[in-house]
């Protein structure tokens, strides 16, 4: 009905504008008006479609502007991006469709792709760079690493704004420039830069906001949705919550009590993790302790290059995991972020790209077998050091001891899991430009933009599928990530559990059919599409899948779920124990002061379990936690008397 009047109104509307001879056929040269006329009434299912285009086109504009923000500029970002994005993605699927038996065609496509692609990451800087980092840190294997070399410079390598503009923001935000004098830059990335300096006279570290960048990122974020609608639908979820837990991080006041909080929840690891303090701050500037190391990235690849010769001048195997050792090749992976291995046999200790696929399933050593080579190599600095003694030369330090690989995995995955599972609040973003090694040999952590808190149910519900992860039960494990919030279309159990493996424990291809971890994201798409996800635990998954990534890239893969099961059982005893008292509570009849609350855990019918300093009952009040740790941080460091 619609179109057989829309095709008389456009007869009518031609015949009366031809008829009043103030038609546009009527002001045409070089032909009558009755010619024009004349198509336009023979062909008004062309003139339909043509108007019908031009109406779309406009409507979808108007839409496409509307979901991205409303504004030119946002909308200028999005087609730069679009340009590139979809052309790539379909150029995959053509390829993709042939199957080819040929690595090096997709190794020319990654090449070519991934080059364009950092161009055009650098060109738009915004959430775009986290999503290159992302690639660099190769989240939990689904990246070639042909992609993951080229995007590693996004880790510390995104070209720093001038100075005058960080001196601008520091302005603007009512600090006196007379107190602040900015000295190197030490890193800049999506949000910020980071600069060495001193506030009134003090050494510290300065961390600015780019004056744009929350407008770029909430517009980048949509376009990415928009995106992933067509084209990965099942990534949708995840990237709606890591949209909304994006919108804490440009507010550095709340990346102070971040910071504080949990370097004061991990003391108990000092002796090998150290978190600067953060001093004072405003809304686009942190002012923290100064801290003496190197980004983690940058050690690695330091480590790699100096330990080669050193090893294979000691003839030192320790263990069959060393593959090759003997023909000169040592460590070869790809280090995470770097893109490199080292090939001593062919070309002395020259450091060359890594493309060689066969390092995937490198194993490195175990912390036993590299603290045993470490004493070796520390026997030989002192012996050497005695030599330099006595001919007047400079001592060799513990900083050219080589990084003891299977220890660092260890300590992340540990203190990682003690604040997700017992203090519930945890560091969304632990790639390796956010950890230092330090001149001591300790690991430093850094940026706390991206804290998660969890709630004490949260926590035990998490600590459920760990445990059933561990136990292997599918069964257990589908109902317990189908409680949290994971829904699909057709409520496929078997798919359930197999997704929760591969998003919080191991992407091993046992699990994923054989296939790559992306090729079999798309299958399970197809075949039970993903509708929502455990939202809460989105960012548990990406800290699994990124330092799964950091572990395959330097040869010390692990099941995460095996590495935090010891804390996941603690939650689940208190759990037990909280009931128990609850129980024991309401039997003896006490009621327990509603003034008294904020001490308490909620949750409890009409009270809860009694919280001491001493009772593990205490990781269950996060906000009691959080207020002592504001508390104590009022007045330190520069920030007093200001």
């Amino acid at each position: 009905m619609f179109r057989s009047t829309f095709r008389i109104n456009i007869r009518r509307g031609v015949s009366s504008r031809v008829s009043s001879g103030r038609g546009f056929a009527s002001r045409r040269q070089g032909g009558p008006a009755e010619g024009s006329a004349t198509w336009v009434e023979e062909n008004p299912v062309k003139l339909s479609i043509a108007f019908g285009a031009v109406l779309s086109s406009y409507l979808g504009f108007q839409h496409l502007k509307s979901e991205l923000g409303g504004t030119t500029l946002g909308l200028s970002r999005s087609l730069s991006f679009y340009s590139l994005a979809i052309p790539t993605y379909f150029r995959y699927k053509y390829l993709q469709s042939f199957e080819p038996t040929s690595q090096s065609l997709w190794d020319a496509l990654d090449t070519e792709a991934s080059q364009r692609g950092l161009e055009k990451i650098l060109d738009l800087r915004g959430f775009y760079v986290k999503t290159g980092q992302m690639a660099a840190t190769n989240i939990g294997g689904a990246f070639p690493r042909i992609w993951s070399d080229t995007m590693s410079v996004l880790q510390d390598g995104v070209p720093p704004k001038p100075s005058d503009t960080v001196m601008q923001t520091i302005k603007k935000d009512g600090f006196n420039l007379k107190d602040i004098k900015l000295g190197e830059v030490l890193g800049s990335a999506s949000i910020g830069q980071v600069h060495s300096g001193t506030y009134n006279n003090s050494p510290c570290v300065l961390k600015v906001q780019y004056p744009e960048v929350q407008e770029q990122f909430e517009n980048d974020v949509k376009t990415l949705l928009v995106f992933c609608r067509f084209a990965q639908p099942e990534h949708v979820p995840g990237l709606e919550e890591i949209e909304r837990q994006f919108k804490t991080e440009f507010d550095y006041r709340k990346e102070h009590v971040h910071q504080n909080t949990i370097r004061e929840n991990l003391k108990e690891f000092e002796d090998r993790v150290y978190i600067p303090e953060a001093y004072i701050s405003t809304k686009n500037v942190l002012i923290q302790e100064r801290v003496n190391g190197v980004k983690l990235n940058v050690a690695l690849k330091e480590d790699y290059v100096r330990n080669y010769s050193q090893m294979k001048s000691l003839n030192f195997v320790p263990s069959e995991k060393f593959d090759g050792c003997r023909q000169g090749f040592i460590f070869k992976n790809d280090i995470e972020g770097l893109g490199y291995y080292a090939d001593v046999s062919k070309n002395g200790t020259e450091i060359v790209p890594s493309s060689d696929s066969s390092s995937d399933d490198f194993r490195g050593p175990s912390k036993e077998e590299m603290k045993v080579y470490i004493n070796a190599v520390d026997f030989r600095r002192r012996l050497g050091n005695a030599f330099r003694w006595l001919t007047g030369k400079e001592y060799m330090g513990r900083e050219v001891l080589p990084i003891n690989h299977a220890e660092m995995m260890d300590t992340l995955l540990e203190v990682t899991a003690k604040s997700i599972f017992l203090d519930g609040y945890f560091n969304g973003d632990p790639h390796p430009g956010n950890i230092l090694l330090l001149d001591d040999g300790r690991l430093g952590l850094i940026d706390f933009g991206q804290v998660k808190a969890l709630t004490w149910e949260d926590r035990v519900t998490l600590s459920e599928m760990i445990v059933a992860l561990v136990e292997d039960d599918d069964e257990r494990i589908a109902d317990i990530i189908i409680r949290a919030g994971y829904k699909t279309k057709r409520g496929d159990r078997r798919l359930a559990a197999k997704y929760a493996r591969i998003v919080l424990d191991s992407n091993d291809k046992k699990y994923t059919d054989g296939k790559h971890v992306q090729m079999f994201m798309e299958d399970l798409q197809k075949k039970d599409p993903i509708q929502d996800l455990p939202r809460e635990f989105v960012m548990v998954s990406r800290v699994s899948l990124m330092l799964r990534g950091l572990g395959k890239a330097i040869g010390q893969e692990r099941s995460v779920a095996q590495a935090w099961v010891g804390h996941a059982r603690k939650v689940l005893k208190m759990e037990e124990e909280r009931k128990a008292e609850l129980k024991r509570q309401e039997e003896a009849r006490r009621p327990v002061a509603r003034s008294h609350s904020r001490d308490r855990i909620k949750g409890g019918g009409e009270g809860g379990a009694e919280v001491t300093s001493t009772s593990p009952w205490r990781y269950m009040n996060l906000e009691h936690n959080i207020a002592i740790i504001k508390k104590k941080n009022e007045c330190k460091g520069p920030s007093c008397g200001r």
